[in-house]
């Protein structure tokens, strides 16, 4: 597919994908789960959100991830989760604005 940002990679059943220069993507399925996480390459941090998409949903929301001139916007607060995937000019929210309930990361690939 051309038109993402880089190969993914296997490590045994868990798909491996380096789409922003210090986070990666985790995306696995097993016998009872099925799992995207967002991964921050800063010890620190660690996980930044993950979720549990439906069997259906998962090749979308990955190529979602991956499609080149798509942005990812996460919300950091008690918890985190996806905001925003997708095409920037869909994106309906001030990058600027201040949010009190939680911090908003904008993943953009470069």
């Amino acid at each position: 597919m051309p038109d993402l940002h880089s190969t993914p990679e296997l490590e045994g059943e868990i798909l491996i994908w380096k789409l922003y220069k210090n986070v990666y993507v985790r995306a696995y399925c097993d016998s009872y789960d099925i799992c995207i996480d967002i991964i921050s390459n800063s010890m620190l941090i660690g996980s930044i959100a993950h979720w549990h998409p439906d069997e259906d949903d998962i090749f979308n929301e990955l190529y979602s991830l991956g499609k080149k001139g798509n942005i990812l916007v996460l919300r950091r607060f008690l918890t985190s989760g996806v905001f925003y995937m997708g095409e920037p000019d869909k994106y309906n929210f001030n990058q600027k604005k201040k949010w009190h309930w939680g911090k908003l990361i904008y993943l953009e690939q470069k």
